[in-house]
């Protein structure tokens, strides 16, 4: 039992960028303050409200009763974040809601929820890379970093090698499109990731350079990009 009543298992970890540098952080489960409160209270009750119900946007909003008073919390989830669980928005919502008036009730008031941060990528030993393996280059040139823009750079994202047998640097079945490369090549430059924070961001993934991504992982570095940036 750790020293804030959660259990290990109830405890997950992330990787999340704090000013400059990317730091391991552990937030807990839902599961966790539930069981906290049930065990402080013997008059509980919870209730929800969907707020907003679109296809690819769910807003619910929670109140949790206890010894201590009345604390309200809204969730929200969406298609584009949560791609992992786009059949499960309502649910989502309703989880996070819930987290988040436990939280202002003072239960791991401390903590973000661990299902707040469900699309971030997991914390991962770095995996072992060879001490003679020269780092991938994270932008092509002419992306805006200050070098000199080299079409053939663009040309290697956009279509298939011609004529010269090497392999071709493009998006196959269920990798990274065209288009969400360039959206994370933008918004890591908007956001000053140097090559450094990238090799980070990616490695849990199993990934070198953003065009080895899935689909669904790029969704998710793109939504947290873009909150990143928008905060």
């Amino acid at each position: 039992m750790s020293a804030n009543g959660f259990r290990e298992d109830e405890l997950v970890s992330r990787r999340v960028k704090v000013g400059n540098e990317w730091q391991t952080r552990v937030f807990p489960v839902v599961g966790g303050r539930l069981r906290i409160l049930h065990e402080s209270n013997d008059n509980i009750s919870i209730q929800t409200e969907i707020v907003r119900l679109d296809n690819d946007f769910v807003v619910v909003r929670a109140a949790v009763e206890s010894q201590r008073g009345k604390f309200n919390g809204t969730g929200t989830a969406s298609s584009q974040r949560d791609v992992r669980l786009a059949d499960s928005l309502v649910e989502l919502a309703e989880t996070r809601a819930i987290a988040r008036a436990l939280r202002f009730g003072g239960i791991g008031v401390e903590y973000t929820g661990a299902e707040e941060v469900s699309h971030v990528a997991a914390a991962e030993p770095e995996r072992e890379r060879t001490p003679s393996k020269e780092p991938q280059k994270m932008f092509p040139e002419g992306n805006g970093n200050g070098k000199r823009e080299s079409k053939a750079s663009h040309d290697a994202i956009d279509r298939p090698a011609e004529g010269n047998g090497s392999k071709p640097q493009r998006c196959g079945t269920g990798q990274a499109t065209t288009a969400q490369v360039r959206a994370l090549y933008a918004l890591t430059k908007k956001a000053q990731y140097s090559e450094q924070d990238i090799e980070s961001m990616l490695s849990p993934l199993e990934a070198d350079t953003f065009q080895q991504l899935t689909r669904e992982d790029a969704s998710r570095l793109i939504s947290y990009l873009q909150t990143e940036v928008a905060a």
